[in-house]
């Protein structure tokens, strides 16, 4: 095994509304999840993130961040979560 590339695919789980952010299921409210590549780059439901597997190791690294943000403003304090499932495929 040399050379290929993994892709993970992410999957919303329960959508917050039609922005496709990621809701939060903690108890603060007016509160929606990004998820985000190494780079800023917003990766909303379906968005797919290639990257090469490592030779000498054969392990790839997916290196994500979340913020929370509100869409509508009205935030209230209180915890956050989510569930975001990524599928990954190796080619």
């Amino acid at each position: 095994m040399s050379g290929g590339n993994v892709e993970g695919h992410c999957q919303l789980q329960r959508a917050a509304d039609s922005t496709g952010y990621y809701k939060n299921q903690g108890t603060a409210q007016n509160i929606q999840l990004e998820l985000q590549d190494d780079s800023g780059n917003t990766l909303n439901s379906g968005a797919t993130k290639t990257v090469q597997v490592d030779d000498s190791s054969q392990s790839a690294h997916f290196p994500l961040q979340v913020r929370a943000l509100t869409v509508n403003g009205g935030a209230t304090q209180g915890t956050i979560q989510a569930v975001i499932s990524i599928t990954y495929t190796y080619s």
